[in-house]
């Protein structure tokens, strides 16, 4: 099995669950600090996103008992994701800071909420008729999200659930519970799907090799497919050893933040649809592409077909 060909699906009856941090993005807009507060946290995007897209996903996560944590529940609703699997805790909801740029941004992270993830009856039955289950690195930061990701990787080894992974990892993420980058190798070496950026894969492997030996770290961890993005030079994928490169086809650059999450989103439809992985990260792409015309992580997408349309598929 190779590019040319559609991943093989478990037969479940849900397409696709995803799990982890929902968050208000602060986004600074100009030199007075002025900042728009919008929707964030990237497997919520990848949700909103994969809806516009014509998938069905599910959410699980949490946020605080204030205005932020109302909104963000409200605009799951609104989107069409529903908020039942999303939890109110007694704190402020998390926030991230942004600058608005068009390079690789410096989060600053405001956590509150966003780890207050269990590993409950309803989660586990969702995972057991779900086909794929993404979550980042951030949940892996900070007990009790941690042991749910554990639990939840568990779990889904044992019941035939694809895994994707987004190694989104920031040493201003770490704490004394998080995994240390030993165990997050490990735990790449589980997964099905890893779409690190070429900066994530600096700060787990360290700086200096070409991005051919940074795919051959992950390949020798035993990633299955794994896309790394490489900001305006497109991408560089690996599936069963075989190793192909894509130019980015985006023309036009507003700001990068929730660019990787359209990329995800892209993929992860495709694949559900049926489409060859060659085809499913050229779909991530042209989602990528439109998200960076546009201010924010959520992005306002095209459903699939018009899409494929972008690209004669």
């Amino acid at each position: 099995m190779g590019f040319i060909d559609s991943y093989e699906l478990p037969n479940k009856d849900n397409d696709i669950l995803l799990i982890g941090e929902i968050l208000i993005d602060e986004i600074k807009t100009d030199k007075f600090n002025d900042s728009k507060k919008m929707f964030g946290g990237s497997p919520a995007n990848i949700a909103v996103n994969l809806h516009d897209l014509g998938i069905n996903p599910q959410f699980f996560g949490a946020v605080g008992n204030d205005d932020f944590g109302i909104y963000l529940k409200n605009e799951l609703n609104i989107r069409g994701i529903g908020s039942q699997n999303v939890k109110t805790f007694r704190t402020k909801t998390t926030t991230v800071e942004i600058e608005n740029c068009k390079d690789d941004p410096v989060p600053i992270f405001k956590r509150a909420s966003d780890y207050h993830i269990y590993y409950t009856k309803e989660l586990e039955e969702a995972l057991s008729n779900v086909k794929i289950v993404h979550f980042s690195y951030w949940p892996l930061s900070m007990e009790p999200a941690r042991s749910t990701i554990e639990s939840v990787i568990k779990f889904s080894k044992e019941n035939n659930v694809i895994i994707g992974f987004d190694p989104n990892y920031h040493k201003d993420l770490e704490t004394t519970d998080s995994i240390s980058i030993e165990e997050l190798k490990l735990i790449m070496g589980q997964v099905d799907i890893i779409k690190p950026s070429l900066d994530d894969s600096k700060r787990i492997f360290g700086e200096g090799f070409t991005k051919e030996e940074y795919i051959l770290k992950y390949q020798e961890l035993g990633c299955k497919l794994i896309v790394m993005t490489l900001g305006k030079d497109g991408v560089i994928a690996s599936y069963n050893s075989e190793i192909i490169s894509m130019p980015s086809i985006a023309k036009e650059i507003v700001d990068v933040t929730g660019a990787g999450d359209a990329f995800w989103s892209g993929i992860y439809a495709a694949i559900l649809k049926g489409e060859s992985i060659y085809n499913a990260i050229r779909i991530g792409l042209v989602c990528s592409a439109h998200s960076l015309k546009q201010v924010g992580a959520v992005t306002d997408l095209p459903n699939l077909k018009e899409i494929k349309k972008e690209i004669e598929i």
